[in-house]
């Protein structure tokens, strides 16, 4: 027998999501915020506007606006762009961060992380590029170090055409470049197996930094890089003295999104939607 009072429910319930106009992946993102420490899709905020509330920006080189030019879900993403640069060593930053200790460091120091990321173009010249990056005092240390991925080299076919940026896994202690010099020479890095980083659509960028066991992993839509698991030690460090140094995890105090760059090359546009921090797997969008 009908129940008419369940289907009124039930219409009703339709009736408001419907009017909420809410996706699939809208609904799944509300469900996996749940949990989470952190949930952003930037809907709350106005076009132009700063990202706020627990998010700060650093423009060094560029600018960090929310923006509808471009969005994954809903009408509006952030939006990185870095300005052009002419000289070698012109240092660009320009980044979406976040530090607020209502979120990080997390339990355990193990964070999970993952962003929808439209990274419009990368250079054909080598040059580190960071996209994601974790930091902190390193325990038992007064100097920081930094977990990172982004892209290293431009990798090219046998005819010579360019394929692409080589995804890349950094470890660096940021203080050996202060005056005076606080922290080891590290400078260290893992190259994936010739995989790029995909240009010109949306991809789901996921991470897992985990400093119990000084490692760090990273998947690209869903699959995992090879080579870019790493565990206590990457492919080599610019230090001759040290060219396997131990990447000793710190406690990931501050995250970073966007564009980090030390090169001279054009502008470059980064979008930044639906980022999520946990402490357990996350996963992709359907």
């Amino acid at each position: 027998m009908r129940n008419d009072g369940d289907l009124s429910a039930l219409l009703l319930l339709a009736a408001a999501l419907g009017a909420a106009g809410c996706t699939t992946e809208e609904r799944q993102f509300v469900s996996i915020c749940d949990t989470a420490l952190l949930c952003d899709d930037f809907e709350s905020y106005a076009d132009s506007d700063k990202p706020g509330g627990k998010w700060r920006t650093v423009e060094v080189g560029g600018s960090v606006v929310v923006s509808s030019e471009n969005a994954r879900s809903g009408s509006r993403a952030v939006k990185v762009t870095a300005t052009s640069t002419a000289m070698s060593g012109d240092f660009r930053t320009v980044m979406l961060a976040l530090d607020d200790t209502s979120v990080l460091p997390p339990e355990g120091n193990v964070l999970y992380g993952r962003a929808m990321l439209f990274v419009e173009s990368v250079p054909m010249e080598p040059g580190g590029i960071g996209l994601v990056t974790a930091q902190g005092r390193v325990p038992g240390q007064n100097y920081k170090a930094y977990y990172r991925y982004g892209v290293h080299h431009p990798v090219f076919d046998a005819m010579g055409s360019f394929l692409g940026s080589q995804l890349t896994a950094f470890y660096d202690t940021p203080d050996y470049y202060e005056d005076p010099m606080s922290a080891p020479h590290t400078a260290c890095w893992a190259h994936s197996h010739e995989v790029t980083i995909p240009v010109g659509r949306w991809t789901c960028f996921e991470w897992k930094f985990d400093g119990q066991n000084n490692a760090m992993q990273l998947s690209v839509d869903g699959y995992g890089v090879p080579g870019l698991a790493v565990k206590e030690t990457g492919d080599g460090c610019t230090n001759p003295d040290t060219p396997a140094a131990p990447w000793t995890a710190p406690l990931f105090s501050e995250i970073y999104l966007g564009w980090e760059s030390y090169l001279p090359d054009e502008a470059r546009a980064i979008w930044i939607d639906d980022v999520v921090l946990a402490t357990q797997p996350i996963g992709c969008p359907e």
